[in-house]
């Protein structure tokens, strides 16, 4: 019957354990100095693993790579450089589906006083499925609400205050009207949205191939394009998505 092998001793102490090798006569390094490095050494090689991070603050990460991401490729940025301290986006504000990142701090001008700077986009995914969107909105909003306030045009408030039907296929509203109004607006559509009168459908055609769904529109219809900043440091207007 083999007898149970007793636990091993650990002796915490460098000096202690070089004093007992050598008392006991057992192989193995005798100075302090030696064991202290073989101790380090052995530290290094197994190294435990990093702590895993919660699965909020992955989920979290991989949102705003994504966000951050759609930002970049339509040439916004995404933080705000000071001289003691960088601000970067952070979400404010989510619903259904739509999420709103902000960032405000005081921005760097040179030698120039630093002034208060705020960004803030409105971020999602196309119904279609032809992948994420971004818009540029005043630096002062930080909620979905306002935001979608902000970017909807004012002849579409005024229209779904009336109870008229309106449908939308990117940053083209299309506005119930009367017979004689059909079409008005197609002048200003971009090029890469195409009204066929004939079956009264409003493709898209864009050069990236992300297009957006076919509308039918059976009934007499105008046409408003959606606007939003255009991105980088300006107040100018552009083309939203």
């Amino acid at each position: 019957m083999s007898k149970a092998r007793p636990p091993a001793h650990v002796v915490p102490s460098p000096v202690n354990l070089s004093m007992h090798l050598a008392e006991h006569g057992l192989p193995g390094y005798r100075s302090k100095t030696s064991i202290m490095l073989l101790r380090r050494e052995r530290a290094k090689r197994n190294a435990p693993l990093p702590a895993l991070l919660p699965v909020e603050v992955r989920a979290h990460h991989r949102l705003m790579q994504r966000i951050c991401d759609e930002i970049h490729r339509r040439g916004g940025e995404t933080w705000i450089e000071g001289k003691y301290k960088t601000a970067y986006l952070e979400p404010t504000d989510k619903r259904d589906g739509l999420v709103l990142v902000h960032a405000e701090g005081w921005r760097s001008y040179g030698k120039a006083p630093a002034r208060m700077a705020r960004l803030s986009y409105l971020w999602g995914r196309d119904d279609a499925g032809s992948g994420p969107w971004a818009v540029r909105v005043p630096g002062s909003i930080t909620t979905v609400t306002d935001a979608l306030d902000w970017l909807t045009p004012a002849p579409v408030h005024r229209a779904l205050a009336k109870g008229l039907r309106v449908r939308r296929q990117g940053d083209v509203f299309a506005i119930e009207t009367t017979r004689t109004r059909d079409g008005h607006g197609l002048e200003d559509l971009p090029e890469s949205h195409v009204w066929r009168p004939a079956t009264r459908y409003l493709v898209h055609r864009p050069e990236d191939d992300r297009r957006h769904r076919p509308l039918c529109l059976p009934w007499p219809v105008q046409f408003v394009r959606q606007t939003a900043y255009e991105m980088g440091r300006t107040n100018t207007r552009g083309n939203a998505d």
